[in-house]
């Protein structure tokens, strides 16, 4: 369960000092460093920030994002001639597919029919994004690793997450100094329990949902008579709208819908009449 709210890298760093009172100055560098590390170990989803980038294709390649995480889904955009045309809402976007074959980075190169159906493929690496087409637009939906205003990570402001953050960065400290010998085994030993303990409740409680409107949603999706085999075309839009089933009683009577029905026995008088 994640509010939304965060809180910056200088909060965690001033807990530590607060808490832990090492003889030791902990850097800016440092603390950045070790928070990013802490979030990326973490690795769930829902306390990562939700972006979206618009990437141009030059010679069947593209910059990737320099925030990326996680890919979420990528989307070939057709009908436009800048990234500002992107931005705009402009164009009609195609969902592209992992690539599947060894060839997929020539498809740029030649003219042979590597394919007889023509969809868009990409694949990454080298901090670029290839495309089975030589040039064009992208939509790439990721998660990021969290920022404030000047580019520095943060963190959920809970305070799991807190204890979570400020012990991984002691623990950090504390295996520097217990290597130069300045703390004993049993203070060490301590700080990497309470550590362990802390980052298992954060991630925990990352996981639950957000409440009973997450719930129905993640039912919605589940509880399905005919499976949804096609979401990936519609970038899988409004998989939280329940199934519409119809059912046929009688012969003559025509369609009806009816879903859970509770009998009167059940539900009690009905207030209105």
């Amino acid at each position: 369960m994640h509010s939304g709210k965060t809180v910056s890298y200088k909060a965690i760093l001033d807990k530590v000092i607060r808490d832990f009172g090492f003889n030791y100055d902990i850097k800016d560098e440092e603390g950045l460093e070790w928070l990013a590390e802490f979030m990326a170990h973490t690795n769930v989803p829902v306390v990562m920030k939700e972006s979206i980038e618009y990437i141009e294709i030059w010679d069947g390649r593209g910059d990737l994002p320099f925030d990326l995480y996680k890919i979420g889904q990528t989307a070939h955009i057709e009908g436009i001639d800048s990234i500002e045309d992107a931005k705009c809402g402009n164009g009609r976007m195609y969902p592209m597919r992992w690539k599947t074959d060894y060839f997929h980075k020539r498809y740029h190169l030649d003219n042979r029919d590597y394919t007889t159906e023509g969809r868009e493929t990409y694949t990454v690496g080298q901090g670029y994004i290839f495309t089975s087409m030589n040039t064009g637009f992208v939509a790439m939906s990721y998660l990021a690793i969290p920022t404030d205003d000047c580019g520095n990570p943060t963190i959920p402001d809970e305070q799991q997450w807190l204890e979570a953050a400020a012990h991984y960065i002691a623990h950090r400290i504390a295996r520097k100094l217990w290597i130069q010998g300045q703390i004993t085994d049993a203070k060490f030993q301590i700080i990497e329990r309470d550590k362990e303990w802390y980052f298992a409740q954060a991630v925990n409680h990352a996981k639950q949902w957000n409440g009973v409107d997450e719930a129905e949603t993640v039912k919605n999706g589940v509880v399905r008579t005919i499976p949804a085999l096609q979401d990936h075309a519609s970038f899988f839009a409004n998989m939280q709208l329940p199934e519409q089933r119809k059912f046929r009683p009688k012969a003559g009577t025509g369609l009806v819908a009816t879903i859970n029905t509770v009998p009167d026995s059940v539900q009690g008088p009905n207030p209105a009449v």
